[in-house]
């Protein structure tokens, strides 16, 4: 064995080949000389750096780590698919329009409270009492109108039943039947809003009270008198008279209830009524 110190030998034949491609004893062709093992001849960049993974672990882990505080603390959401975090993003305008058409009542709620306080500011005007004021007076003008269309009746009524006529009879009851129906009718009016309004119902109610009791007196006179044959003085008669006495005292109900209704047919333009009339 050739002992030059080079260490290439032969493969086939073991003979040191040196630096030749083939072997100087049996001619066979040498492979490449081996690879430089690691050493002080090899470049130190070409070693293994175990300080890279250091600056590794030191840089990017904690650069990660405030990449994922800031995405929590933005509130963005977590990409759970394909597509999904642009969904998520073409969602936020359609509920910004969602919250403000549901603000949107909220500005128009309060208008109905304003128009509801409205009617209470003009409740207690002068105009509302001047306009209740003349409806009482209005009322009240009615009644003694129907009133005196009852007392032009009376007259013929009780010369008819005089006469045996039992139209005249028939006319009495339903004279009288109407005075009731006033009476009832006086006894509920309201006449708060005119000026001595409880008083001037009152005067009214004891007009009709009289009235009505004149009329009930000459109807038991007529029905008396027609049922006797319409004989004996009328005159004399008890109920007769009775109605007489009741009709003076209607009479002078009457006189001082116009004084009372004068004023307030003068500010309402209503009928001026008299004593007789009613």
């Amino acid at each position: 064995m050739d002992e030059s110190g080079s260490g290439r030998l032969c493969g086939r034949c073991g003979a040191d080949a040196g630096n030749l491609d083939r072997c100087p004893r049996c001619g066979a062709a040498l492979a490449e000389p081996p690879a430089q093992a690691d050493g002080a001849d090899c470049d130190p960049w070409d070693r293994p750096r175990p300080w890279t993974s250091l600056v590794f672990l030191g840089l990017i882990l904690p650069a990660l780590a405030l990449a994922l505080v800031w995405w929590i603390a933005s509130g963005l959401p977590w990409p759970s698919g394909d597509g999904d975090t642009q969904t998520r993003q073409d969602e936020a305008p359609v509920l910004a329009d969602a919250t403000g058409a549901t603000s949107a009542p909220a500005t128009d709620a309060g208008s109905p409270a304003t128009d509801t306080g409205s009617p209470a500011i003009g409740t207690g005007s002068p105009a509302t009492g001047t306009g209740q004021a003349a409806r009482q007076a209005a009322g009240l003008d009615d009644l003694l109108t129907n009133s005196h269309s009852t007392r032009a009746s009376l007259s013929g009524a009780i010369a008819r039943a005089s006469a045996c006529e039992r139209s005249g009879m028939n006319a009495i009851q339903n004279i009288t039947a109407n005075r009731r129906d006033q009476l009832t009718m006086a006894q509920a009016l309201d006449l708060t809003a005119l000026p001595e309004g409880p008083a001037l119902k009152e005067s009214l109610v004891a007009v009709l009270d009289a009235s009505y009791r004149a009329d009930a007196a000459f109807l038991t006179w007529a029905r008396r008198h027609l049922a006797k044959g319409c004989t004996g003085p009328i005159a004399l008669d008890p109920d007769y008279r009775r109605g007489l006495d009741k009709s003076g005292d209607a009479q002078a109900a009457k006189a001082l209830f116009v004084e009372a209704w004068r004023p307030i047919a003068q500010t309402y333009g209503l009928t001026h009524w008299k004593a007789d009339d009613i």
